[in-house]
């Protein structure tokens, strides 16, 4: 399923980005410049402060809440802080059923190399962007292992390699396209 966000920010073409895992701060730079590059139909900005912020990156050492305008939400039970992975968790109007923030969960106590924690954000974006479902192939791809100083889906196609750089499968990108550039439905596989 795909969320879309609320027109207001829609409109604007991009979403804007606070990093509070500052010990991410070196791959959320490279993931958004990544993300900038896959010609999504959204851009994603650094934000000057938390509060003007869409996206809010938080570093998580275990369970995990964060509060945006009297709401709150918490990590699932099951999030490991010690394994590559994310969560992100949206806001959404309730009457609108659209999305106004969203907060991104990354690992507080994983090792993991730079590249590894570029493609756990990119995942993490597109997620926040509304895309809710994984793919068979690419970035959105459920289950990821290390490979050559990156991640690679747990079951690659022949010949695929480890991202960085990025790559996404057909579903993801029809999908992003469609909840930020318009157009119809996406065909499945």
């Amino acid at each position: 399923m795909a969320t879309p966000w609320i027109k207001r920010i829609k409109d604007t073409g991009q979403l804007s980005v606070f990093n509070k895992a500052t010990a991410w701060s070196d791959a959320a730079h490279a993931a958004i410049t990544a993300f900038n590059q896959l010609s999504l139909g959204v851009k994603l900005v650094a934000a000057k402060d938390e509060k003007s912020a869409n996206i809010v990156l938080v570093l998580a050492s275990g369970h995990q809440q964060y509060t945006y305008g009297g709401d709150t939400t918490t990590t699932d039970s099951d999030f490991k802080p010690d394994r590559l992975h994310g969560e992100t968790n949206v806001f959404e109007d309730d009457r609108l059923k659209a999305i106004f923030f969203a907060v991104i969960f990354l690992p507080g106590k994983v090792k993991g190399t730079k590249k590894q924690r570029e493609v756990i954000v990119v995942h993490e974006f597109i997620h926040a962007c509304g895309v809710e479902e994984h793919e068979s192939v690419g970035i959105m791809f459920a289950q990821m292992k290390e490979s050559d100083g990156g991640l690679i889906e747990y079951l690659p196609d022949a010949g695929a390699k480890a991202m960085p750089p990025i790559r996404v499968g057909p579903q993801t990108l029809c999908k992003v396209r469609m909840l930020w550039a318009g157009g119809g439905a996406c065909k499945k596989n």
